[in-house]
């Protein structure tokens, strides 16, 4: 599992995202700036720390890679093996299907989560030109850092049954 994500605003949130995304399990993570994007740097060294402390802590065999800050452009555009899906709030282009139920067991996937104030429809148009899958994470609306760690539990979730 890969996700992309924008880096919160509040350090902490993000902090806290890759923590438990770590302990849930993930294999890569990349920071994305997008229009919307509050946060446009990161400490690498730091977060890399968060996500060592989170393999100590839940006894992981797996270091998850965190990547340097990517622009959302170049991401979008790039080769991956497995499904790609986007997560956003607004008006779907070609329709959202809810995450856990689309998929299946084992599927190599990434998964874009957005800043706060959400991809901006150009970026959504962009995802959905180049591949990727219009989803929902349920009927609330969550944090970005929420959305993230509901997105890597859902998959979780579906490759344990």
């Amino acid at each position: 599992l890969t996700v992309a994500i924008a880096p919160t605003k509040i350090i902490d949130r993000f902090e806290w995202f890759l923590e438990k995304s770590t302990e849930v399990g993930i294999s890569e993570i990349y920071p994305i700036e997008c229009d919307h994007s509050e946060r446009r740097q990161l400490k690498l060294d730091r977060e890399q720390k968060v996500v060592t402390s989170a393999v100590k802590q839940s006894l992981k065999a797996y270091h998850p890679t965190l990547e340097d800050m990517t622009d959302f452009k170049k991401f979008v555009t790039r080769e991956f093996d497995g499904r790609k899906f986007i997560a956003h709030c607004g008006e779907a282009i070609v329709g959202k299907k809810y995450l856990a139920s689309t998929l299946a067991a084992g599927e190599n996937a990434v998964i874009l989560i957005g800043p706060e104030g959400d991809f901006s429809p150009e970026e959504v148009r962009l995802a959905v030109e180049n591949g990727f899958e219009e989803i929902t994470l349920g009927t609330q609306r969550f944090r970005t850092e929420t959305a993230a760690v509901m997105a890597v539990a859902m998959v979780a979730v579906v490759n344990t049954l």
